[in-house]
């Protein structure tokens, strides 16, 4: 089973609770780095990351489109749409 499906209802809700055109990452979404921390191990983040980011150019999350991809920290953001 892939992360995301662990995380699909959680990232839907936060998102819920976004105003339109609001950006984030999903560590701004998940609280900052020490609150995403607590959610999974390193490795599991960036899985979930790389399957969140693929989800998102998909269409599967109707709401979000890819933003751009910071380099301090890199991270990819996205918006609420």
């Amino acid at each position: 089973m892939a992360i995301l499906d662990d995380f699909n209802d959680e990232i839907t809700r936060r998102v819920a609770t976004l105003e339109p055109g609001e950006q984030f990452s999903l560590r701004t979404l998940f609280g900052g780095g020490e609150e995403f921390a607590r959610y999974a191990t390193s490795g599991q983040r960036k899985a979930l990351g790389t399957q969140f980011r693929r989800a998102v150019e998909n269409v599967v999350f109707q709401n979000i489109e890819y933003s751009h991809h910071a380099q301090s920290p890199a991270e990819h953001w996205y918006r609420r749409i």
